[in-house]
């Protein structure tokens, strides 16, 4: 018999605040947290200057230790693991049963810059004369930021370990703009099938080291930029000035166990996991997400929680403000749901697209709307491509008078496409 899966802990760090709660109170308020680039040297040089960047985090006033070893997006993962479990008390009822919570990550893969060169020298001591960058720095923008250098993608999943002595299985998931709602989907099922009674779901996302925001930023999908520009109106998600996409750095961690162990403990249950689908469709190149590529998915994630389109509320859409991915995912939506309304909205004009952990960081928002039964505007959005031909009234007209169930959607190069549906939960 399957167990019901529930979240019972959520916490995350974005450009618009350190915490859950900052963040969501800017995001309703309608704040916008891109800005230039303060990390980046010279980066007028670059394509895009702006980004939604975490300003002033310090990791060891944060409580990590070892943090030398570690990139900006680990330090930011472990940040809101800690926290969170912290916060909710959450590890207090494991006692000896350490082996029955497994982590779950769904995050970017590491890349060159010179955080990496630094440590290879490092390592290589008396040897370090040897190694040779010089070919490296002329041929930057030939690399994508996806080389397999060192095997960090897996140190958040050990520290986790080694702070908590858990000894769960450690699963990291790299599926583009999917893994995180895949890496959440994974965990809900092992917890649903009984084999373990709570996980840890967390992802991370910051792309601005020299090298891989130099790749993203001479991309097809990113946006290009003068320094001239308004930080706060240059993401349109959906609207029709969308030209391109400004990207954000940040983490969410989701804390999740089965129905019976949270009660069993006493805790809140701010959200139950109804089901989920992840799948590739392929479009003609990399880069295409297709209308028929949502609607499948969708159909998919709608057939496994056994409801019907109309049983959704809020769709916190991928939307990041690249045209043909936002045309393709509302055409989906108006195709499936017709004369039947339903709100939307995309936090990216707020926070920038996080690529991995855009999909988890959305989840909380929804866990968010569930529980203060509200939603943000999608900012900047004023009217849809006039060759849609849609009615924007009817998912941009916020109004909702009771939030049962939210569907999320991520999706990304690739042709990934992931979807999970959340809905109330009980006290």
């Amino acid at each position: 018999m399957k167990r019901k899966v529930v979240i019972s802990g959520v916490e995350c760090i974005t450009s618009l605040g350190k915490d859950v709660e900052t963040t969501w109170r800017a995001l309703t308020d309608g704040v916008s947290g891109i800005s230039k680039i303060d990390r980046i040297d010279n980066v007028e040089k670059y394509q895009c200057q702006f980004g939604g960047e975490i300003k002033k985090f310090n990791a060891k006033k944060s409580g990590l230790t070892g943090t030398n070893t570690m990139l900006r997006y680990n330090q930011y993962e472990l940040f809101t693991i800690f926290k969170a479990v912290t916060d909710y008390g959450w590890l207090s009822d494991l006692k000896e049963d350490t082996i029955n919570c497994p982590v779950f990550f769904g995050n970017q893969c590491i890349n060159l810059d010179e955080e990496l060169f630094d440590t290879l020298i490092a390592i290589s001591g008396e040897n370090a004369h040897s190694l040779d960058f010089s070919k490296i720095g002329s041929n930057l923008q030939r690399f994508p930021p996806l080389n397999g250098v060192k095997l960090l993608p897996t140190l958040p999943t050990h520290f986790t370990a080694k702070k908590y002595n858990l000894h769960g299985s450690a699963n990291v998931s790299y599926a583009g703009e999917s893994s995180s709602i895949e890496a959440l989907l994974r965990a809900a099922v092992n917890i649903e099938m009984g084999y373990y009674e709570k996980a840890i779901v967390a992802s991370t996302f910051s792309p601005f080291s020299a090298h891989e925001f130099l790749w993203l930023s001479d991309s097809n999908i990113a946006k290009k930029t003068s320094m001239g520009n308004s930080p706060n109106k240059l993401i349109y998600p959906f609207d029709r000035r969308h030209d391109g996409i400004i990207f954000g750095e940040g983490s969410g961690v989701i804390l999740i166990e089965s129905e019976e162990n949270a009660r069993k403990n006493g805790r809140t249950i701010l959200a139950n996991i109804k089901g989920g689908s992840t799948n590739i469709f392929p479009g003609d190149d990399f880069y295409e997400l297709t209308k028929h590529g949502f609607i499948k998915n969708i159909e998919a994630t709608l057939s496994d929680c056994s409801i019907r389109n109309t049983d959704i509320d809020i769709i916190y859409c991928s939307a990041p403000s690249y045209p043909q991915w936002d045309n393709a995912e509302i055409e989906a939506i108006d195709e499936m749901w017709g004369r039947d309304s339903v709100q939307v909205t995309s936090s990216k004009a707020n926070i920038g697209f996080l690529s991995c952990a855009a999909g988890l960081i959305d989840c909380i928002f929804a866990v968010q709307s569930i529980n203060e039964n509200k939603f943000a505007k999608t900012l900047n959005f004023e009217q849809l491509d006039n060759d849609l031909h849609i009615d924007c009234n009817k998912y941009f007209n916020a109004k909702v008078d009771n939030i049962q169930r939210c569907l999320i959607n991520s999706a990304g190069s690739g042709a990934h496409y992931s979807s999970i549906i959340l809905e109330k939960g009980c006290v």
